[in-house]
This record gives C-alpha cells, sequence and structure tokens, in this order.
C-alpha cells in the first residue's frame, strides 16, 4: 500500500470504506442536477395544465434543490461523525448507517 516509499492514505481510506470516490461523487452530481431538473420540468407542465405563470417551475424546483442540498449536507455530517469517531477511538453514535 505503499507509492513511492509513502504510505498512500487516500487509498487505503477508500478501500476501508469498501467505496469508490469517483462513482460516488459522479452519483452525487448527478443527483444535483438532475432532481431539480426533474421536479422543474413537472413544474413547467403543471404551470401550463393550470394556465398559470411559472409559479410551480419555480417553487418545485427551488424545493427540490433545497432538500437535494439538505439531504447532502446530512449525508456529509453523518460520515464525517463516523469518520471522528473512527479517529479518536469513540464508539460510533446511534442512528448511523455505516
Amino acid at each position: 500500500m505503499t507509492v513511492g516509499g509513502s504510505l498512500d492514505l487516500a487509498k487505503l481510506s477508500q478501500q476501508a470504506a469498501g467505496g469508490n470516490a469517483v462513482a460516488d461523487g459522479f452519483a452525487k452530481a448527478v443527483e444535483f442536477v438532475v432532481t431539480p431538473l426533474l421536479f422543474g420540468v413537472g413544474g413547467y407542465f403543471l404551470d401550463r395544465w393550470l394556465g398559470t405563470s411559472p409559479i410551480f417551475t419555480v417553487i418545485l424546483f427551488v424545493w427540490a434543490l433545497t432538500v437535494t442540498v439538505g439531504m447532502a449536507i446530512r449525508d456529509y455530517n453523518a460520515k464525517m461523525r463516523v469518520e471522528e469517531d473512527r479517529l479518536m477511538g469513540r464508539a460510533p453514535h446511534m442512528g448511523t448507517t455505516e
């Protein structure tokens, strides 16, 4: 697990977590783009059907973006708590998924 005589901590951390950081990053990027886009498109068609101004487009887009960002922050905080507990040698918090 050494590269050029030094310890590759990023690779060890990735293997310990059992995940692929590139795939996880790509999945989050797609989630950040597709979810608000789908809700915005749904709002557009709802606006057309009801004959309203683009109010539903804006409301649904902003709501989906807010929820997506909130979920990302929640997931990040949970992962950081687990990592902090692991580094400090503490027992994991109750309710964590990892």
